[in-house]
């Protein structure tokens, strides 16, 4: 079968790679559809990989062959790739601390025992049987392939622990902060305020509801002046990982509010703990997502009330994909998912 290999800085190898095989726990999906993440175009930039199965990480697809000892899966199942329940063995499961299960960060990583040698982006791929989740009905599969990233934005949202109401501010308005302004009004925010550094993603902000959308700057601390309570924002949602952000957060953040800090990115800022104290504000970092936002997203998406399909690009078959790379990388203010279809 072809997959799609990264081999270093920029490099996309596309090759026959040997079908994968079932083991004890395993099912093989044939992939529909398979997002470009943020985490992959990164990987694409530096040639890095935490494991060779995170270089496509977002998918869907059809379960074609099912291994010895999996119960409850069928051939032809529709499915996406995410994370079990919490092992409940692992040593954080066993001191009652399950929210940091190993073999869930593992499964989110692509390092568990059942993890293949090669992402998504191929025809096919062997995963452990405990990742896949059934697709409701209602969920077409270009929409489904966004169930991961929708999870990680439900999950901070959750993280948060956002209450009615309250003034909202997303910094970074790629795939995730997009999906954590949906959200975050749908769980009841007052007001909704998008940061992004290009002004394509600040218009596609306001399209899918946000109130506002600014640079990053001042701005935002004035219009919050003359919106809501006038405080400031209560929940800011950090998405970008600039060398800026956390400056803006603090501009932006009202007294004792919270700052959700969601990124990866390797750039660093300056939330300085004098800062925080002084404020009383408090700081919450957001790590992958659990079986509970997966649910949570996928039944929001089949009632059509996520409207994650607005954040769709196009289309591309694996011998467009090296292109479809170098476009991401090379102009950062592309702002809509490009999807991968192996089949094509």
């Amino acid at each position: 079968m072809r997959v799609a290999m990264l081999q270093g800085p920029r490099s996309i190898e596309i090759v026959d790679h040997p079908e994968p095989v079932v083991h004890p726990g395993s099912v093989v999906v044939e992939i529909d559809r398979c997002g470009i993440g943020g985490p992959d175009v990164e990987a694409f930039r530096t040639g890095q990989l935490p494991a060779p199965a995170w270089f496509g990480h977002e998918w869907v697809g059809r379960v074609v062959a099912i291994g010895p000892g999996v119960a409850g899966r069928f051939e032809g199942e529709r499915v996406v790739g995410a994370v079990p329940p919490p092992c409940g063995t692992c040593r954080p499961c066993t001191a009652g601390i399950s929210s940091t299960c190993e073999l869930v960060l593992s499964m989110i990583v692509g390092t568990d025992p059942l993890a293949s040698n090669h992402g998504a982006f191929a025809e096919r791929i062997g995963v452990d049987a405990r990742r896949v989740h059934r697709v409701p009905e209602g969920i077409d599969d270009a929409n489904a392939a966004l169930a991961e990233p929708a999870a990680v934005a439900a999950h901070a949202v959750r993280r948060s622990n956002q209450t009615l109401g309250d003034g909202v501010v997303v910094i970074g308005a790629g795939t995730i902060g997009i999906l954590i302004a949906e959200l975050a009004r749908l769980a009841g925010a007052g007001h909704v305020v998008a940061v992004d550094v290009q002004a394509a993603r600040r218009e596609l902000a306001c399209a899918l509801g946000a109130d506002a959308a600014f640079g990053p700057g001042p701005e935002v601390s004035r219009w919050f002046n003359d919106h809501g309570h006038g405080l400031g924002a209560d929940i800011v949602y950090e998405c970008s990982g600039g060398s800026d952000a956390s400056q803006t957060a603090l501009g932006a953040v009202r007294q004792g509010g919270t700052i959700v800090v969601v990124s990866l990115a390797a750039q660093t800022g300056s939330l300085v703990p004098a800062d925080l104290v002084a404020r009383e504000l408090t700081v919450r970092a957001s790590l992958g997502y659990s079986v509970t936002d997966v649910h949570r997203a996928l039944d929001l998406m089949a009632d059509d009330r996520f409207r994650v399909s607005a954040i769709q690009d196009r289309t591309v078959g694996l011998d467009e994909l090296q292109t479809a790379f170098e476009g991401l990388v090379g102009d950062p203010s592309l702002s809509r998912k490009i999807l991968v279809s192996p089949q094509l």
